[in-house]
């Protein structure tokens, strides 16, 4: 027996164990009342009753009957048409109080509304059985569905299951795939809502359907959701349903429009539209074929010639040979190039021709406006969706989740939608998960989540989603939610994968809780049906987080249990240790920690970042020498080029030990390895030069990089250069570039004043410095753009100081216009006064 025959027997046997129950259940009742008549004696025979004296009329003849039960009365309200009696004593029965609609009776249920003629009425009414009706239900019903070729009743069915939050089993996919083979467009809804990769039953039953139905476009749709590993498969049954419908007439035409559309659809993917277009040309002599257009016009939009889609799609439309699916093509055509206006004329069109929108045609300009940070388009096209009758799906609103959410009312407007969605998925639910992290609105993520979870019902969450959860509070630094949800995954007895634990280490550890996340592994580590989760990530994540605290000796330790429990470290286990020795100034614990390197199996071989760590742990310790050492032994080894991290790590120890030529050679170097200098980078070859009195080669580097590469100099270079220039006993060089500064349209900012500011008063040159902080709070020229910075407290006490204390009138208009400065220019008071400066201080006049 295949696969798929022993998947369908599977889905067979639900089905008949379904049927069993039901039988059983009369059985059992037949049998019960046989045995109370016999019993009770009402089971006489005619004529016992007609010697009693008394007509069949009379007391004695007549049959003592006893009431039905509710479950009776149900079935016979069905049996009889009476569908709304049959609701009302439903919503009695103690399972569907309990919360489960009998699987005896919620098939005959759902089979009478679907049949009704007044279906919208039913459907108010069933609204008290929402979420309350089984998978395998409604399975059985589509089966009968399927058997008998009611598609009416299929359509039905697919709205019921959507509205009531009916679980879709990939079984039951199948089955509606089934029910609605014989409706191109129901079968389309079901393609464009379901997620990629389709299950293999799926997508079978689904090109069964389209090749009875010679729907090609809706074939290579459905090949474009499938697993790659599925694909050869499914080419089989494409192909075998094709030859038993030999006898159709066209049935060859339609295998070789397949083909000839494959062929066209292969060239775009590779780039080559004059393929395509010659296949093209080659066919439409054979065939007049709307599936070889809508091939070639999604070819022409793949490349990019959005020309030559308009040419073919307007011959399409003018052979009347566009559908529905040709309009959708053309349009994401013109939205690729912008053009809006020809896109919505296209939409408007499509009803005009007689076709129906799908959700295709709006999902199109939902992500258009959606990538183009518009805030209002997408509810436009919300607008115009439900005016067509379309209605929004979960991929609708994991759309629109992904649009520019500022602030809760947008979050909220979305979730409006959200709303009318049942049931609502894990995969919807995961993007409002990530737009509430987004905005900041975990609140409503945690009613979302109370909303999944008793919508599953008896179901638990996945793992994937708690994870999901996990991430999104650890995150927010709500440690406290994290452990929530942690314990009631546990609770609920679902089974935390490596990713999960991941999640929950990784919040832990970015909240400061790494003793607690080492706690939860060592746990986790102990259970022998959770040892296996806790992997070199995990344990690299938690080394990281000890690392961030300076625990060293725990940080090795938990190096040495991973090791002694066979856990291999990686890469990145070495590279974060390695760091906290840097950091830490532990660099005699490197050499120890490489052996291990060479040791482990496989050896780990260091990478570029090894080498920029260790590099940047000399510098930061001072030994700049050894570090000159590692970057010739990694020159040596000829697998890595130095990058612009590992330069500025010694451009920075040559800086702390003022050796300016090899800065310099490392310059050189820099520009010949191709690794362009940075603000980063100039900004240490600054310091240096000014440390070593060499100011005016500090203006040259800045002047010939600059130019060089075209590297427009930030605000941090021009300070660390004033600084110098202070150093240097240059002062008019320091105030000068406070113009060149302002010229070239840079903010100063508070650090860039105070440095002026102190220099001048070193130099003596108070007047300057009393001019400078009048520009650093937006009261003289030259002006800044934006807001005035002003200077900061420390600087602000030496000025105080050097113009005669706080008592002075400088002194005290100083303090006053520091304080408006603060202020936004509002109200002025002195600090240490209690008085409110009215009048303007004197550098003001």
């Amino acid at each position: 027996m295949s696969i798929s025959e022993l998947v369908t027997a599977i889905s067979t046997a639900s089905v008949t164990e379904l049927l069993r129950v039901v039988w059983m259940e009369i059985a059992m009742a037949s049998f019960a009342a046989i045995v109370y008549c016999t019993l009770t004696g009402h089971l006489a025979p005619a004529d016992k009753k007609l010697k009693s004296g008394k007509g069949a009329g009379g007391q004695m003849g007549r049959a003592i009957v006893q009431d039905p039960t509710s479950y009776q009365r149900v079935a016979k309200a069905l049996r009889q048409g009476d569908v709304t009696e049959a609701i009302t004593l439903m919503k009695e029965l103690p399972e569907t109080i309990a919360g489960t609609v009998p699987c005896n009776l919620a098939p005959r249920l759902l089979m009478a509304v679907a049949k009704s003629v007044e279906f919208d009425d039913m459907m108010t009414q069933m609204n008290a059985f929402v979420g309350k009706i089984e998978s395998r239900s409604l399975d059985a019903v589509l089966i009968e569905v399927a058997k008998n070729k009611d598609v009416a009743a299929g359509r039905q069915l697919q709205v019921m299951a959507r509205m009531m939050a009916i679980p879709e089993s990939p079984e039951t996919l199948v089955a509606f795939a089934k029910a609605l083979a014989s409706d191109s467009a129901c079968l389309r809804t079901l393609v464009e809502e379901a997620e990629a990769p389709l299950a293999r039953l799926f997508a079978k039953a689904l090109l069964e359907a389209c090749t009875a139905l010679k729907d090609v476009d809706l074939s290579l749709d459905i090949f474009d959701k499938v697993a790659e590993g599925d694909a050869s498969f499914l080419r089989g049954v494409v192909e075998k349903a094709s030859v038993a419908g030999d006898s159709t007439p066209n049935s060859k035409e339609t295998r070789d429009v397949a083909l000839y559309s494959k062929q066209m659809r292969e060239c775009g993917k590779n780039g080559d539209l004059e393929g395509a277009m010659s296949v093209f040309e080659q066919q439409r002599r054979n065939f007049k074929n709307t599936c070889l257009y809508n091939a070639i016009i999604d070819v022409c939009v793949e490349c990019g010639n959005n020309g030559m889609a308009t040419e073919y799609f307007t011959q399409a439309r003018n052979s009347g040979l566009a559908d529905v699916v040709s309009y959708n093509i053309a349009m994401k055509g013109y939205l690729a190039q912008g053009q809006i206006a020809a896109a919505k004329g296209l939409l408007a069109e499509i009803s005009e021709k007689g076709l129906t929108p799908t959700l295709a045609s709006f999902h199109g300009f939902l992500n258009y406006y959606v990538n183009h940070r518009d805030r209002y388009g997408p509810w436009k096209v919300v607008e115009e969706m439900q005016a067509s009758g379309v209605l929004p799906t979960a991929v609708t609103c994991s759309i629109l989740l992904k649009a520019k959410l500022e602030s809760a009312s947008d979050i909220v407007n979305v979730l409006r939608v959200v709303d009318t969605i049942d049931p609502m998925d894990e995969v919807l639910f995961h993007s409002i998960a990530e737009a509430c992290i987004r905005t900041g609105q975990l609140q409503l993520l945690s009613k979302y989540q109370e909303k999944l979870s008793s919508q599953v019902g008896s179901c638990t969450l996945t793992a994937p989603t708690y994870g999901s959860m996990i991430k999104a509070f650890g995150k927010a630094k709500d440690v406290k939610k994290v452990w929530h949800l942690w314990d009631e995954m546990i609770k609920r007895d679902v089974k935390p994968t490596e990713i999960t634990l991941g999640c929950m280490v990784e919040s832990l550890v970015a909240n400061w809780c790494t003793g607690e996340a080492c706690k939860l592994v060592q746990q986790m580590r102990n259970e022998e049906s959770t040892r296996a989760l806790v992997n070199t990530v995990i344990y690299s994540t938690i080394i990281k987080g000890f690392s961030h605290t300076k625990e060293t000796g725990k940080m090795m330790a938990l190096y040495e249990e991973m090791k002694a429990h066979g856990v291999q470290p990686n890469n990145i286990t070495y590279n974060t240790i390695l760091n906290a020795f840097a950091q830490g100034g532990c660099m005699d614990r490197v050499p120890a920690l490489l052996e291990d390197m060479k040791a482990a199996v496989p050896p780990a071989e260091p990478d570029i970042v090894t080498y920029s760590t260790i590099v940047k742990g000399f510098c930061n310790s001072g030994n700049t020498d050894k570090a000159m050492s590692v970057l010739k032994d990694m020159r040596l080894e000829g697998k890595f080029t130095p990058d612009e991290v590992m330069y500025n790590s010694l451009l920075d120890g040559c800086a702390k030990e003022h050796r300016p030529n090899d800065a310099l050679m490392l310059l050189e170097e820099m520009k010949k390895n191709g690794v362009a200098p940075s603000n980063y980078t100039l900004s240490m070859l600054v310091k240096l030069m000014g440390r070593c009195r060499r100011v005016n080669q500090a203006f040259t580097i800045i002047e010939d990089i600059s130019r060089e590469y075209g590297l427009k100099v930030n605000i941090q270079v021009y300070t660390c250069l004033i600084q110098a220039c202070f150093n240097n006993r240059q002062a008019s060089k320091a105030v000068a570039l406070h113009e060149q500064i302002i010229k070239e349209g840079l903010c100063p900012d508070e650090m860039t004043y105070s440095v002026l500011v102190q220099g001048c008063l070193k130099a003596g040159l108070v007047d300057k410095a009393v001019e400078l902080t009048k520009c650093a709070h937006g009261f003289a020229t030259p002006k800044a753009r934006g807001t005035a910075p002003g200077i900061n407290a420390r600087t602000l006490g030496e000025l105080v100081s050097a113009l005669g204390g706080e008592k002075s009138a400088g002194a005290q208009a100083a303090l006053a216009d520091a304080a408006d400065c603060k202020m936004g220019g509002g109200r002025r008071q002195v600090a240490g006064s209690s008085k409110v400066s009215a009048a303007a201080p004197p550098w003001r006049k």
